[in-house]
């Protein structure tokens, strides 16, 4: 039996209010700095000054991904879906992170998310600090009973009427008990400019998280992420996944590892 998140949704507000103050533009704002997907004035040192220019490789505005090929493939993450997977929409997912952008790629199956409204969104699962001493859920990831994820990003893909928007997450903090399961997140205070995309094109999400934004100082050299798309706050796509056991259970997977470029 597939999970419902229904019961256990505890931001449900909070995304619906995101998905109304969206506009045509895919690009996070921040007061006082001057932030858009392919430069940024985003302090790049950690100090709170202010680190100048950043040119990102990664263009979030080209209706493209071309730009990943000239990525060192070894600094690029990787993971499939399997031969059998429960959740099949999601087909492949790439992230490249450096120490601004946390970029990614999805590319899924348009058929297999057909309403189109805020209740269809993505999740980002992370174990930002790659530790198995801190963070919880382990309901869609392995290790199973070893949950480690510390953050948990939840925003739509599509606004009321149905017009694809710019993923732009609120992010919660593990909340349970350690390495443990359930749906117990809570919100933190992030402001409205966690990160942006575009939809290349009907299958293909390209976007990115602004690291400074992200309200966590534990960052190791690198960490593990993992991705669920829903339909109607069910999932229908999970990468990195491994092949059902038996039709209607998870094959769980580790999430993905990936290393900052610095």
């Amino acid at each position: 039996m597939k999970f419902n998140w229904k019961v256990a949704l505890v931001c449900f507000a909070t995304i619906a209010m995101i998905a109304c103050k969206k506009d045509s533009k895919d690009e996070p704002s921040n007061s006082g700095t001057n932030v858009n997907p392919d430069t940024t004035a985003v302090d790049t040192t950690g100090g709170g000054g202010g680190g100048g220019e950043y040119v990102s490789p990664i263009s979030i505005k080209d209706k493209s991904i071309a730009d990943w090929d000239k990525l060192d493939p070894a600094k690029v993450a990787i993971a499939e879906a399997p031969n059998d997977p429960l959740y099949t929409a999601l087909k492949k997912i790439m992230v490249y992170a450096d120490n601004v952008y946390i970029n990614y790629v999805l590319i899924f199956d348009p058929a297999e998310i057909t309403s189109r409204t805020p209740n269809d969104g993505v999740h980002i699962y992370m174990n930002a600090d790659n530790s198995d001493e801190t963070g919880g859920y382990w309901d869609q990831f392995a290790p199973e009973h070893m949950g480690n994820v510390d953050l948990m990003f939840e925003g739509p893909i599509f606004d009321d009427a149905g017009a694809k928007i710019s993923y732009n997450p609120n992010v919660s903090a593990w909340a349970g008990e350690l390495n443990g399961e359930g749906w117990e997140w809570e919100v933190l205070p992030s402001g409205s400019n966690i990160g942006a995309s575009q939809f290349v094109e009907d299958g293909i999400i390209e976007g990115r998280l602004i690291k400074q934004y992200i309200p966590w100082n534990k960052w190791a050299d690198a960490f593990e992420i993992g991705f669920d798309m829903q339909q109607n706050w069910e999932s229908v796509g999970l990468l990195p996944q491994a092949n059902t056991p038996d039709g209607e259970k998870i094959g769980r997977a580790e999430k993905l590892l990936v290393t900052f470029d610095k």
